[in-house]
């Protein structure tokens, strides 16, 4: 039994598609649960008018991705009946065998996500996502994003993590990992997610039969300067919170000049707001790092995996 988690802050404009293609699947042991961070437009009304099967949980401000998604997470975990737990961003059309494949990613016992091949809505031979990586000196990057699809991601294989956009994971991940980090609010908060399942033994596991096609920006539209504002916030916690300790120091320096290096790009090739948001973000980040490494603490007490193998899955 599946229980699926699609947060909502005013995106009526996506929901009929992305309902539909639910009701279309394939495999039907699921249930649909809309988390919705209070929405000033109709998107509960629409949606109990047109899909009374989908359960609403109302909250009373817009919390974000993060305390959104977990608030549902929560919800179905409090279900005894559901073993697994999908998210899915309200702007997403699933193809009919979408869920059916991401169960069949479920190989082993150490597999604590499926990762799916998402493609873009609107060109939909460009790959959108195909797995979430780390590269090996520290930037997350969605695989494949504004390429071609020829079938270069068409292998299953376990990968860094999956985009929370879309992805599916065992209940007992959350029971023993947590939850996302609400103080992330949105941005790497799967990144970070990702990470922490890694250091406790998860893995994730790759199945490019799992398409469905996204609608990327279609929820967060004019908030460009905010977007970038939170993931160099975000960024700065992510790396704090997870590194094993001689990773950390070893590419520390490199951490700092990309960062300078990429403040002088928005300069000459964005805008000096975009400019103006990174900086405040990164000074934000800089305000919580006892908060981070308090958290810290924490997930390396309970690490189990060695540094090695964390360096050696980075790409």
């Amino acid at each position: 039994m599946i229980s699926v988690v699609i947060p909502n802050y005013n995106g009526v404009s996506h929901l009929k598609v992305c309902f539909e293609s639910l009701r279309n699947q394939t495999y039907r042991d699921f249930k649909v649960c809309l988390v919705d961070n209070n929405s000033s437009d109709n998107s509960i009304i629409f949606t109990k008018e047109n899909f009374p099967e989908v359960e609403i949980l109302s909250l009373d401000s817009n919390t974000g991705f993060a305390k959104a998604v977990n608030v549902g997470i929560k919800h179905s975990l409090s279900n005894l009946n559901y073993n697994y737990i999908l998210l899915l961003n309200n702007d997403i059309e699933c193809r009919t065998n979408f869920i059916k494949e991401l169960l069949n990613g479920f190989k082993s016992e150490e597999i604590g996500s499926v990762a799916c091949k998402m493609l873009d809505y609107y060109n939909r031979d460009m790959i959108d996502n195909a797995g979430d990586f780390i590269k090996s000196k520290g930037s997350p990057y969605a695989r494949g994003f504004t390429e071609r699809d020829n079938g270069q991601y068409d292998k299953e294989e376990f990968i860094w993590g999956a985009c929370a956009g879309a992805a599916i994971y065992n209940k007992d991940v959350f029971e023993t990992v947590g939850f996302f980090d609400e103080d992330f609010f949105a941005y790497y908060e799967d990144v970070d997610f990702n990470f922490r399942m890694q250091l406790l033994g998860y893995k994730c596991y790759y199945n490019p039969k799992a398409v469905c096609y996204h609608k990327r920006g279609g929820t967060v539209r004019n908030t460009i300067g905010l977007q970038t504002m939170l993931c160099e916030k975000n960024l700065i916690a992510v790396r704090l919170k997870n590194y094993p300790i001689n990773i950390l120091l070893k590419w520390m320096p490199f951490f700092v000049i990309v960062r300078i290096k990429r403040y002088f790009d928005f300069i000459r090739h964005e805008s000096l707001i975009i400019f103006w948001n990174a900086v405040k973000g990164y000074l934000q980040g800089l305000t919580e790092i006892p908060k981070s490494l308090r958290k810290r603490r924490k997930i390396q007490r309970q690490r189990k995996v060695t540094p090695e193998y964390i360096a050696s899955i980075f790409r």
